[in-house]
């Protein structure tokens, strides 16, 4: 019987796929990839159905969308490196 952990490969590595998961099962990160398709998306329908003739308030939504989708992002990468972050400092703690 093998006294063996899970996490650890054959070769003494970590398997971090193991640990952290593949990225497509996190709800968040699915809920981020949904926002990105889906204003992309907004934004070519908008400029497909308004064809040549762009006016101001067409103008001020594109950039109402590209400004939101902006803190989306930066909202996103932020709340990922925090989580990280405590992730960091919670396996020092646990490792004394």
């Amino acid at each position: 019987m093998s006294n063996k952990d899970p996490i650890i490969d054959n070769d003494g590595k970590l398997d971090l796929e193991e640990i952290v998961g593949l990225p497509l099962q996190s709800k968040k990160f699915l809920a981020y990839l949904i926002s990105e398709v889906g204003w992309k998306a907004i934004i070519f329908y908008i400029l497909y159905k308004v064809d040549n003739k762009i006016d101001p308030s067409t103008t001020t939504l594109l950039i109402t969308i590209v400004i939101t989708s902006g803190f989306i992002q930066i909202g996103y990468i932020l709340g990922q490196v925090a989580l990280d972050k405590y992730i960091q400092i919670t396996d020092k703690k646990t490792d004394k």
